[in-house]
């Protein structure tokens, strides 16, 4: 996970290239665990202080939202390399904002295997 989360934060601001399915889904478990300790950091240590608990109010704790933003590129970016990675263009990323079956698409692409051997956008990276 360390080592996926090595590679997103190296290619910060990366598009050529391709990302595995592992490195992606390991990004993605990354960014979770890490939003779980950080509310938890907000509810305990500095929502007190507000009088408010981060749990219940999440899209306002402050070390969520800092990491929400710092997190929001290299997750675009890895996101557009995993589409690489099948083929398709980084612009289908767009897709998402056909309601739920723009979600679901994107959801089937990022779980696919991705393709065999050189494609239009480099070489396998695995």
């Amino acid at each position: 996970m360390l080592q996926a989360a090595d590679t997103v934060l190296a290619n910060y601001f990366t598009f050529a290239g391709r990302a595995n399915r592992a490195e992606y889904w390991w990004w993605m478990l990354f960014m979770f665990l890490t939003t779980l300790i950080l509310l938890a950091v907000d509810s305990y240590l500095i929502a007190p202080t507000f009088g408010q608990t981060a749990i219940m109010n999440p899209d306002q704790s402050p070390a969520t939202m800092v990491a929400n933003l710092l997190f929001f590129f290299p997750s675009l970016t890895v996101t557009v390399r995993r589409m690489h990675d099948i083929g398709k263009s980084g612009f289908w990323l767009f897709i998402v904002f056909v309601p739920l079956i723009g979600a679901l698409l994107l959801l089937y692409w990022s779980l696919k295997g991705g393709t065999q051997g050189y494609n239009d956008y480099g070489p396998m990276q695995y």
